[in-house]
């Protein structure tokens, strides 16, 4: 089974390493992509480990703000390295630097392998009744509908109201994903070919959660999208940001049918990684 993995990362080097080292196979590739505003150190220890490694591939750097277009950026920009790359593979999946996988290397080759031509990815449309109950009171329907501009670090709601890209049906769900080969060419040609729709959605807000689902679930492969993005995360806290995995969660993550999970943090606690090690992937 061949995987290309985009990874998305701006701190714990370390920690990223561990996570590749943990993936890597002779049949897996690796496009990293550091927050531009990630200090030299830790871009310096990642870009000397990327280096060595033929498989291995450091993005173009930009500049990354929670909520905005700059989260999906790049994705995109690993999406066309990998087609430029002329890289031989079955699925892209879609991880952060605090991703970790919680099934053995086989078992997640078991899974793709009899999932042929699937993709994976969590999706439901919008306005949606989930996010009314998490306090947007019109199911996220005024993330797309007003315009949203950055200037400098802020982001903010204006009065503009824009349409819908014409012919889309918006759809959302969590921003990380694993899509076939057939999928990552779709979204290749899209990137090219749909401008307008990536304009668009410049100016919405939390734009990585709707993006890539709403290209998907209006596509020929509607079908083929399975609705679980294959990662644990815990939303327990009620907070923007899902919980950092510590060892108390090594039961439900041990239990768990997915196969990855997030947030993990070495720094506030690398022995959950070291027990998943023991317990699962050795």
């Amino acid at each position: 089974m061949k995987i290309a993995y985009i990874i998305l990362v701006h701190k714990n080097p370390q920690q990223l390493i561990r996570l590749i080292n943990r993936l890597d196979v002779e049949e897996s590739t690796f496009f990293v992509h550091i927050d531009k505003k990630t200090n030299q150190d830790i871009y310096q220890e990642i870009y000397e480990f990327i280096n060595k490694n033929s498989n291995m591939f450091l993005l173009q750097r930009k500049n990354i703000y929670w909520g905005d277009f700059s989260q999906i950026s790049p994705v995109l920009l690993g999406i066309k390295e990998i087609f430029k790359q002329d890289i031989d593979f079955n699925y892209v999946k879609l991880l952060t630097g605090q991703d970790y996988p919680i099934k053995s290397r086989k078992e997640v080759e078991y899974f793709l392998l009899a999932n042929p031509n699937k993709s994976f990815m969590e999706y439901f449309s919008i306005p949606s009744k989930q996010w009314q109950e998490e306090g947007e009171i019109d199911g996220g329907m005024g993330r797309i509908k007003y315009l949203y501009l950055r200037i400098l670090k802020n982001r903010f709601k204006t009065k503009i109201e824009r349409r819908f890209p014409k012919g889309f049906q918006p759809f959302a769900g969590s921003a990380y994903w694993c899509l076939s080969r057939e999928c990552g060419e779709y979204l290749n040609g899209f990137i090219d070919k749909r401008k307008s729709f990536i304009n668009f959605f410049k100016g919405v807000n939390l734009p990585d959660e709707i993006f890539f689902q709403t290209i998907f679930m209006n596509s020929p492969f509607q079908k083929d999208i399975i609705n679980n993005n294959l990662t644990y995360t815990d939303w327990s806290n009620n907070a923007a940001h899902p919980a950092i995995l510590c060892t108390k969660d090594l039961e439900n993550l041990s239990k768990s049918s997915y196969l990855f999970a997030r947030k993990f943090d070495a720094c506030q606690d690398s022995k959950i990684l070291d027990l998943l090690d023991k317990k699962i992937h050795q």
